[in-house]
Parts: C-alpha cells; structure tokens; sequence
C-alpha cells in the first residue's frame, strides 16, 4: 500500500474535516474498502466497492483515527490496520 498526501493546497490546521480521503484500486480485481472511526462520540462507517484501477473517495471526512480493512472479492480480508486522518490524501492498494 502507498500513501500519498495531495500538497497542492494549503489546508486549514483548525479544520475539523479533510476535503477529500480516496482510495485506489491498483489490484487485478476488485476490491471493498471498509472504515469504521468513532469521532467526538459520532460513530462514522463508510464502505466503497472499487474496481480494478478506480478511485473512490469520501468528501469531507471528519480528522481522527479510523480503522480500514480491504477485502478481496472472495471477501478474505488482504490488509487492515488504522490510520490517521489529518489531510486530503490518496490511498493506493496494490500487490
């Protein structure tokens, strides 16, 4: 996985939320991105089914720690971890 913050703009250090978090599709099949954070006592789930060599995103995404897990289409889970939010950024799934 490749991660890869968009520094074209300058983003707000008091904002709340992140213009844009997408993920990627650079695997030879396609792919269901779950995240899951608990953010000021809201609980926010977002789920996007990408296919190979798409993009999806979330728009403005509350800042805070999230957990993500990728499934193949076979539904086994090929990686999952936590992240933080904090900028605009780019996730890239690949081999």
């Amino acid at each position: 996985m490749a991660l890869k913050g968009n520094g074209t703009k300058k983003t707000d250090p008091n904002a709340k939320t992140v213009d844009s978090f997408c993920f990627k599709n650079k695997i030879e099949e396609k792919i269901t991105v779950k995240i899951n954070g608990k953010i000021e006592d809201e609980e926010i789930k977002k789920e996007f089914v990408i296919q190979k060599d798409e993009k999806e995103c979330t728009y403005n995404l509350p800042k805070g720690i999230y957990t993500y897990e990728v499934l193949l289409s076979s539904k086994d889970t090929y990686q999952k971890g936590e992240y933080k939010v904090s900028e605009e950024t780019l996730m890239t799934i690949n081999h």
